[in-house]
């Protein structure tokens, strides 16, 4: 929900107003990120909860990993295409019907 002014009168919308809140929403960075062409994302420990079977081998249950390379690590193991994925501070970035093909290879 935005709040077109201040005053609270209908018609008028205050331009600077909507467009801050729409930065602190988080609208516009994900818009930005949708444009750049990955409208999925997960968070790092979603994505090891659901997909570490793909590189089950690799992780040692007594030793920490942090999200992000442990993500990246099933990543490489399973040899997704860069291009199709971006790491992200907390979150792993897919394009368009990545998550099509991860859930196929769960699958396997």
């Amino acid at each position: 929900c935005l709040i077109p002014n201040e005053i609270k009168t209908g018609g008028i919308i205050d331009g600077p107003l909507v467009f801050n809140q729409l930065t602190c929403n988080g609208v516009l960075e994900g818009i930005r990120i949708c444009q750049k062409g990955f409208p999925n994302r997960s968070l790092y420990a979603d994505f090891f909860d659901r997909y570490k079977v793909l590189a089950a081998d690799l992780f040692d249950p007594n030793e920490f990993l942090e999200g992000k390379e442990a993500c990246q690590m099933i990543l490489d193991k399973i040899q997704l295409e860069k291009g199709r994925y971006s790491c992200g501070l907390n979150k792993v970035f897919f394009k368009a019907g990545t998550l099509a093909i991860l859930e196929e290879i769960r699958e396997d």
